[in-house]
This record gives structure tokens, sequence and C-alpha cells, in this order.
């Protein structure tokens, strides 16, 4: 057993990366470890039971020797570092360089007199990379006095110049080591100042505040400098390192304001005179600059007019054209009494209708006044619900691929306007790439700080960033520069309106968020939409429509209609009439208030919101006095209020005008049906 636990130290002490050496009361050697082996070249065989001035004749050990009685007579730990005992051992480290080394003697407790250990450290590369370091330092400072503009001079305790700079030599006038070894007070024309601000450095180890000195230049010139010392010491010899910054300009400097005071009191009567016009021209400069600034948005204001007006009205009167032209042949296949050919007629007219219904929605989205229905929506699950759809619009020479973060944040938009713009955004890409390439749809949550917002006119936040990219033709700079503008257009006449960028920039306005464009020529288009998250939580982010109701699908439901549009109203109650409802009427707002603050039972309020006097909200709020659960559902053409998503509470819901018999049917079964 005593023979394993000798292998076990033995292992022990060859896995010690230090060397170790434990002596008998004898000083012979008794272990030996493998560090020792490889530091020294000498294995364990050839130094056990030897004496270390045997195994290292050629080495002074008396202050090791010293340190190991210590330890075995006295129990006693010694430290002989190399700094004071610099190549005690002739060791070597295992690049075969000279090691330097601290060796650790202490005695060993184990029941037996007189053993002792001593630990031996390699402090070679710790000592190498110290005086590296200091070397490095020292060097920099050199290199910042050298180069510092300031003269810079050390002293020892005796006031002599030990060190001066390349500043010094070149202010003062003194070749390279002239002043080395002269007195500093040389310089001086003002000794006195020097000798009291010298004493106080030596009292208080630094001067409180720069001394200005006089100095004499080798030449016999003059300067003027401000003197700032501080006393160190290094070895315990005492030095001052003395700084004289060149003051020559700070005085001149001084001497040309008051020389400027002189003239501004020379002046100040002309100014005083100047001053009791100032204000008159002041005012006049503005109202000019006014003027010009206003001139110059005008003309922006009748350019963009201008250029609405010609697309409005060109476009408009198509599709005006189709209306009446239909339903002039309607009139004349009637007379004729060929009224089984007045169907395509009708329906020619009702398309074009719904063009001039969607051109208008439109025009209402880029002016931001569109209205909306906003609801916290899931985007991965929206670009689901028409993925299929935005394939058959690409046709086959166009491959899509959709890469949505999986945990995407919701956002609160019209889901409506956010499907238009990205199957718009998927057509126009299609469009960039007329003999095929990669449409790329993806999304993400971004947090954007101040800088990354303000770059795309955005509030500072979290918002989920929809990028629409394709590998087309890309877009000239000044293409760019006017993509968003109302019915501008790179496509063939008839291909396009120039309607569809502007309705995505307005839709992103509207719902806080910003659209942006990078392209280049040859480099294909990326747009990227970027909209707020909603912090709120749905538990239905996107909903179905519901089916369209069919005639008498009522359930003796009162239905109170106010309109004062008198042929919107007559439509409104004959198709609430039909679906078999009851409906009551009203011209204005006044009437539909009377019958409202009646004990009338009314189960659904039907009202335009531009009202005359009265408008359809404030009818809405007073009537809520009294019936505080009234379902209300608003109509408008145009509403600058209901475009805000504020508009709305709860169980008020909003169908824009134009809208077909079918969804406004859909809309009041919807809200009854709750």
């Amino acid at each position: 057993m005593a023979e394993k636990d000798k292998s076990v130290q033995n292992h022990i002490l060859d896995a010690v990366d230090a060397g170790m050496i434990v002596l008998d009361a004898d000083r012979r050697i008794v272990r030996w470890n493998a560090w020792m082996t490889s530091a020294s070249g000498k294995g364990q065989e050839d130094v056990l039971g030897a004496r270390l001035a045997e195994v290292f004749p050629r080495s002074n050990l008396a202050r090791l020797d010293a340190a190991m009685t210590a330890a075995i007579k006295r129990g006693l730990s010694g430290l002989l570092t190399h700094a004071l005992h610099a190549q005690l051992l002739p060791l070597r480290t295992r690049a075969g360089r000279e090691m330097l080394h601290d060796v650790t003697v202490s005695s060993i407790p184990d029941g037996s007199d007189g053993k002792c250990l001593i630990h031996i450290v390699d402090v070679t590369m710790a000592v190498r990379r110290e005086r590296y370091l200091r070397d490095r330092q020292k060097a920099r400072y050199d290199a910042v006095v050298e180069n510092a503009p300031d003269a810079i001079l050390t002293l020892d305790a005796d006031g002599i110049i030990r060190l001066a700079n390349n500043a010094t030599q070149f202010q003062f006038g003194y070749d390279h080591g002239e002043l080395i070894g002269q007195p500093a007070a040389c310089l001086f024309e003002t000794k006195e100042i020097w000798q009291a601000a010298w004493h106080r450095v030596l009292e208080q180890a630094q001067l409180p505040h720069p001394v200005e000195l006089t100095i004499l230049c080798k030449d016999g010139s003059r300067g003027y400098f401000e003197l700032s010392a501080s006393r160190w010491k290094n070895d315990n010899h005492l030095h001052v390192t003395a700084i004289l910054r060149d003051a020559g300009e700070r005085r001149t400097a001084e001497m040309e304001l008051r020389a400027s005071e002189e003239r501004a009191r020379a002046s100040a009567k002309a100014l005083a005179e100047l001053n009791a016009t100032l204000e008159q021209r002041v005012t006049e400069r503005t109202n000019q600059l006014l003027e010009a600034e206003e001139a110059l948005r005008q003309s922006q204001k009748m350019e963009a007019i201008g250029q609405l007006t010609g697309g409005i009205a060109h476009d408009f009167n198509n599709l005006l054209q189709g209306i009446l032209g239909a339903l002039n042949m309607v009139s004349k296949r009637m007379a004729e009494g060929r009224i089984s050919e007045i169907e395509r007629f009708l329906h020619g007219a009702v398309s074009s209708a719904e063009r001039a219904s969607t051109l208008t929605h439109r025009l209402l989205t880029f002016s931001r006044r569109q209205p909306i229905a906003p609801k916290p929506i899931d985007v991965n699950a929206l670009i689901g619900s028409i993925e299929e759809l935005v394939r058959r619009s690409l046709g086959e020479r166009v491959k899509m691929v959709i890469s949505c973060a999986d945990d995407l944040w919701l956002i609160r938009c019209d889901a409506n306007q956010l499907e238009n713009a990205i199957l718009n955004l998927a057509i126009n890409a299609r469009d960039a790439m007329p003999d095929g390439g990669t449409l790329a749809i993806s999304a993400v949550n971004a947090s954007f700080d101040a800088a990354q917002a303000l770059i795309r006119d955005l509030q500072a936040g979290d918002y989920v960033v929809l990028r629409i990219h394709d590998t087309g033709v890309g877009m000239a700079p000044d293409v760019q520069a006017r993509a968003f503008d109302p019915f501008f257009t790179t496509k063939p006449l008839g291909k396009g309106t120039g309607l569809g960028l502007s309705m995505i920039y307005g839709f992103a306005r509207q719902a806080a968020g910003s659209v942006r464009i990078k392209s280049e020529v040859g480099n294909g288009s990326t747009i990227e939409l970027s909209l707020p998250r909603f912090d709120g939580n749905a538990t239905v982010v996107l909903t179905e429509p519901l089916p369209v109701a069919e005639d008498g699908a009522g359930n003796n439901e009162v239905v109170l209609v106010a309109e004062d549009e008198e042929v919107v109203r007559l439509l409104v109650v004959e198709v609430l009439s039909d679906l078999g409802y009851r409906v009551l009427e009203a011209a204005d707002g006044r009437a539909a208030l009377r019958i409202l603050q009646s004990t009338q039972k009314i189960d659904l309020f039907v009202t335009d919101i531009g009202l005359p006097e009265i408008n359809g909200r404030q009818v809405v709020d007073a009537a809520r006095e009294m019936r505080s659960s009234l379902k209300v559902l608003f109509m408008t053409g145009y509403a600058e209020v209901a475009a805000d998503g504020q508009f709305l509470e709860k169980d008020m819901e909003l169908i824009s005008k134009p809208f077909t018999v079918d969804k406004l049917a859909a809309k009041i079964r919807e809200m009854l049906s709750v």
C-alpha cells in the first residue's frame, strides 16, 4: 500500500507544470519531478541521493541554502524571486532559452524531521511580456512627448534639464541636446516668478494653476509661455515635468479683442441709427420670402392638381361613356321591344360603375382619406389566404418564393387594402419580368431606432416589414422619384392607370406605416412595406365574409334609414324591404333623431355621415344617450373623420359608397346576426 501511495505521489508531482524537488534532512534529493528533468536535462535516476550543489556545481546556492536551513530547522518558508536572484539555477525553457524563475522553499510536515519542498515556477514569458509592455508604454510616452506641440522639459531635483522635446528646441532656438545639463532658470527672464513656481511644485507636487513666464530665446528674442508643472518619483529619484505652452497667440488675441471693443464702441452710434430702420427692412424681406415661398407652393400645388385633374378626367370620361352608352342602348332596345338584348348592356354599365368606384377608392387611399376597417391581422395567415390567387396572377414564367418568419407580430390595418397592396405589387413585379424570373415575398419583425425610423419617415418602434422583391428590369432613379405620383406609369397606354403604387403609399401612411423602393436598372426592385406592431390580443385575426342574405331573410327587425339623397335612400329602403325588414326612413338628421328619441323599436340605424345640419355621427351620439346599445351602419362616399380608424366605436360599422346591393345586404345581415 505504501508503494502504491508513493507511485501516486510521483504521478501527481510529474503532472504539475512546475519544478518540484523534495529534500531529506541531509538535504539530499528524494523526489525530482518530470518538469525538473525537462528544465535541467537531468533525470530522476541521475539526481536521487545527490545534493543540489552536486547537481548544479557552478551555481551560487548560498541564498538557497539559507532558505533550506530555515525550512528544515525552523519550519519557515522562503521566496527567492528572479528579480533579486537572477539565474539561481541553470534551467532552460522548452524552447532552449535561459529560464527566469522564482523559487519557493517550504517545510514538509509529514511527521519526520527535516524534509523540505523546493517549488520552482517558470516566469520567463511573464517577465518578457511585462518588459515588452513597459518598453511599449515608454515608447508611446516618448512619441507623445517628442511630437507634442508644447515645450516639455524633465528636470531633476536641482532644476537641471534632463530631457527636452523637439518643440522646446524649435521654439527656443536651441540645437538638439544643447539644453541637456543646463539649469532651467537660464531660460527665463522673469527668474523670480520661475523660482516661486519651482518651490511650489516641490512643496505641493504640482502647480494649482498655470503661471505666465517670459522666455529668453537663444537669439535674444522674447516669448510668452504658460507653465504647468508636476512632481513625480522614479526609483526614489525626484523629477519634475514642466510643460510650456505658447501664450503669444492668446496675448495677441487679447490685444485684438481690446482693439475690436474700441472699434465696436466707435460703431455703436452708427448701429443705433441703423437700428431705427432695421425692423422695417427685416419685415419687408420676410414678406418677400413668404410671398416667394407661397408662389412656389402654389405652383407645385397647381402642377399636382393639373396632373390629377387630367388623369381623373380621362379615366372618368371613359367610364361615363361606358355607362351612358350602355343605358342609351338599353332605352333604345326597350323602345324597340328587344328586351332580350338589354342584359349585356346593363352588365357593361354595372362594370363601368364598379371601375369608377375602384378609381375613387384608389384616389381616396392615395390622399389617405379612404374609410378603413382596421383589424388585428396575422400577416402569415393573410399571405397564405391569397397565395394561390397571386400565383395564378403571375403565370407560369414567374417563380414565387414565400419566406416569412414564424413568430411575426400582429399588425392592425384594413385587411382588404393590404391584400390589394400585395396583389398590386406582385402584378407590377410580373410586368417587370417579361422574360420570367423570381418573385420573393418575405416578412420579418424589425425594431427601428430613431435613425432607422427617420429614413423611413416613421416613429421609432416595432414594425412588421413586408418585402416584395423581383429579378426584373429595375427602375432608373428618375422613375423611382416619381413612382408614387398619381397617374404616373411607365406601362404602355391602356396597360396601367398609374394609381397602383400611389394607392399603396396612401394605404401605408393611413396605417401609420411607410413604403419605400430599392431598385437598380438591371438588378430588379424591392418594395419595402413597414407596418406598426399591434400589441393587443386577437382571438380571430382574419374572418371570412358572411354569405349574401337572401330575400325574406329578415326576422321582422326594424331598420331606420337616414339619407338626404332621395335616390340612394329609395334604393336602400327597397333593398331592406325585399330582405324582409321593417323599414323607417328619414330625409335628414333632425327627422332621424325624432324617431330615435321616441319609443319606437329600432334594431339597426343605417345613416349617411354627411347629413345636412346635423350629421350622422352627431345623430348617433345624441341617440346613444337613450339607446346605449344602438347598432349603427354608417354610409359614406368621402369621410375624412372616418378614415383615421378611431371613428368607429362598439357596434358601429362603415360601408363605402358606391356599394352593391349584395354587399349592403351582407353587411346588414352580419350586424343583426350578432
